[in-house]
């Protein structure tokens, strides 16, 4: 039983298009990185300071003011530093992360044309009842976060995605390409080959991409962790831009960790999916590309066609299969941005379950008939 699990693990790992793209994909995350470390800036004191010296200069002050964060933070912020803004002489922005804070997330900045230091003031009236007031409640811990909301959306907007494409070029040929090779014949006539074969195959195909996601994932969390330290994890996510309505971590440690267990979630039933399109195509290309296709598809319901068929079978309808969708591959990984509840995010994850194992049936069935 262990060489047909070990064969396959091999058959998969011997796909150098995959390693390459990884490799590519480790490298621009890095390089970007390291961009961003160097172009940092951080002014105090009336001097400006680069690099990771701006780094951690910037977390250094930023620990003097961390704790709950309340109205009174607010304004020992604003007296000591003012307010954030762009120095067109220089060409140069002034300030550092606290009250690049409080001057982007609860002042007019982002609604004037050209925002400078005589035209920024901070909300008022519904505009600061909306906007600000909730996350001056006395529950939320600030600190320097600023590394953390880079992450998080190079994380979840761009590593998970690319990695799953990679992950599903990766699964699809399991099945189609034993089709294609004209050897799925042979190995159906063996009893093992019929039956425990089809799950070892399945198997290692789950393992090699979960020691993949995991280990690429610890590698991003590393260089980030070499760059802005471990300062701000304790720190309340709504600091990294997660809403505070549904549910959230209590911490952005917390946070990271619930978003690689949506992430591994989402493989899961990826990789389940993928397997069945591999069980049922007999062309180990049109596999990849059906892959793809199922892939994306929640993606197109949700931004084209829920709104073009919601008129012809009713919203009801319409959001009930939206929240399959959202229980789907593409976006179960940012579940944590549809502010969803404890109970509407563990039914998707339900739904996710049951779509896996369903799939996971198919495949078995699909290949275990196939007559070539």
């Amino acid at each position: 039983m262990f060489t047909i699990w070990k064969d396959e693990l091999f058959k998969m790992a011997s796909k150098k298009i995959i390693w390459l793209g990884l490799f590519l994909l480790a490298l621009f995350l890095s390089w970007r990185l390291f961009a961003e470390r160097k172009n940092y800036s951080v002014t105090i004191d009336g001097h400006n300071f680069y690099g990771q010296e701006a780094i951690d200069r910037d977390r250094a002050l930023t620990a003097g003011y961390a704790g709950i964060f309340t109205e009174q933070s607010v304004q020992n912020i604003y007296e000591d530093f003012g307010f954030y803004y762009h120095d067109i002489e220089k060409d140069e922005y002034i300030g550092n992360f606290c009250n690049n804070f409080i001057t982007r997330r609860m002042t007019n900045y982002n609604m004037v044309d050209e925002p400078s230091y005589e035209n920024v003031s901070f909300l008022e009236g519904e505009a600061w009842e909306q906007n600000v007031a909730p996350l001056l409640n006395g529950t939320f811990v600030f600190d320097y976060t600023h590394g953390w909301d880079d992450l998080k959306e190079v994380y979840s907007m761009i590593t998970v995605m690319a990695m799953f494409i990679l992950l599903i070029i990766l699964v699809s040929p399991v099945f189609s390409e034993e089709y294609s090779l004209k050897t799925a014949n042979i190995l159906l006539t063996t009893k093992r080959g019929r039956r425990s074969g089809i799950w070892l195959k399945a198997a290692a195909a789950l393992f090699l991409v979960i020691i993949i996601y995991s280990v690429f994932t610890a590698y991003l969390w590393l260089i980030y962790g070499i760059v802005y330290g471990t300062q701000g994890l304790n720190a309340s996510p709504v600091f990294i831009g997660i809403t505070h309505v549904g549910y959230y971590p209590a911490t952005v440690l917390g946070f990271f960790l619930f978003s690689f267990a949506l992430g591994l979630a989402g493989l899961v039933l990826l990789t389940s999916i993928t397997l069945l399109i591999s069980a049922v195509c007999r062309n180990a290309f049109f596999a990849v590309i059906l892959s793809l296709a199922v892939f994306f598809v929640p993606y197109a319901w949700m931004n084209a066609l829920s709104w073009m068929l919601a008129p012809l079978i009713g919203r009801s309808l319409v959001n009930a299969v939206s929240h399959v969708m959202i229980s789907m591959p593409f976006y179960l990984p940012v579940n944590w941005g549809f502010a969803l509840t404890v109970r509407q995010i563990a039914a998707h994850l339900g739904i996710a379950f049951v779509a896996g194992v369903c799939c996971m049936g198919g495949m078995y069935w699909c290949y275990c008939n196939y007559q070539g």
